[in-house]
């Protein structure tokens, strides 16, 4: 990295904290990045972060529940349409009015929402390990699905570490262990709390873009792990199929942390989509 980064954080009127990390010398490009399940801007990686800095203003926020995001009391606040509206507010705040977007497994539901709500803002969409939902989900294996929403641990490093051996192969964790404990260093003070990953369940449950996708009109990537379990690879078939302008990339041997796994090769994906969106 030779370029110096700088950062700005806020947070919006509705309670929505949000970090923008650029390059010193200002770019015309702005990505948003969109997490999933019970996860901060903090799960994402620092390096993967970085590396997008280099060609794009990047805008990480902490979904509703999370981090330093206000936290609903009741988990019917918890839908893909409010957590759209929360993104909208987010991009009003630092007054983006186009950007390109990518929406990681649930993240890539609110982030698929969001597009078909304010569609004009959105220049492309990368849709990581995720689904549509209803008639185009394919779910996991019921043990795994029910392990994950309920993880293990006397510690709350070892509740991140069942969660994430849930995510890879045995041989997998072991290469990227250490990256999963940079995260937790940095998403350990500010942990998901019950009542906030119950409400993103109920989100993630009702969530259904089935009939709706053929709407999405922006050009598309969809990218997945060939070994993904916790969101089968069927479901980013089921979202090419679905989506007119898209691409669909299948990372051999990865499951539900590509971009963690193979870094570069998304990030170079990313760049591939945003070019392909510049000359359309």
């Amino acid at each position: 990295m030779t370029q110096t980064l700088k950062h700005h954080e806020g947070k919006t009127l509705g309670g929505i904290y949000y970090r923008k990390t650029s390059c010193k010398h200002q770019t015309n490009q702005t990505l948003v990045l969109v997490m999933g399940y019970g996860g901060s801007l903090r799960i994402w990686p620092e390096s993967f972060v970085d590396k997008l800095a280099e060609h794009y203003d990047v805008i990480t926020y902490d979904n509703r529940g999370t981090g330093l995001s206000f936290l609903p009391e009741d988990e019917s606040a918890y839908t893909t349409q409010s957590m759209a509206g929360d993104l909208e507010e987010v991009v009003n705040t630092l007054g983006i009015e186009r950007f390109h977007m990518l929406g990681y497994s649930m993240g890539g539901c609110i982030a698929i929402e969001y597009a078909l709500q304010y569609t004009p803002r959105v220049q492309s969409l990368f849709l990581l390990s995720t689904t549509g939902g209803g008639s185009v989900y394919t779910r996991p294996d019921k043990a795994l699905s029910t392990a994950m929403a309920n993880p293990q641990g006397k510690t709350l490093w070892e509740i991140y570490q069942f969660t994430f051996a849930l995510m890879y192969s045995p041989e997998s964790y072991l290469k990227v262990e250490p990256k999963l404990k940079e995260i937790y260093e940095a998403a350990k003070f500010n942990p998901t709390r019950p009542k906030a990953l119950l409400g993103h369940s109920n989100a993630f449950k009702y969530f259904d873009a089935a009939e709706r996708l053929n709407k999405l009109t922006m050009p598309v990537t969809v990218l997945t792990g060939a070994e993904d379990r916790l969101m089968p690879p069927e479901n980013s078939q089921a979202l090419h199929r679905a989506i007119t302008d898209s691409t669909l990339v299948v990372v051999p041997g990865c499951e539900h942390g590509v971009h963690i796994e193979m870094e570069d090769l998304v990030v170079s994906e990313i760049n591939k989509l945003t070019a392909r969106a510049d000359a359309s």
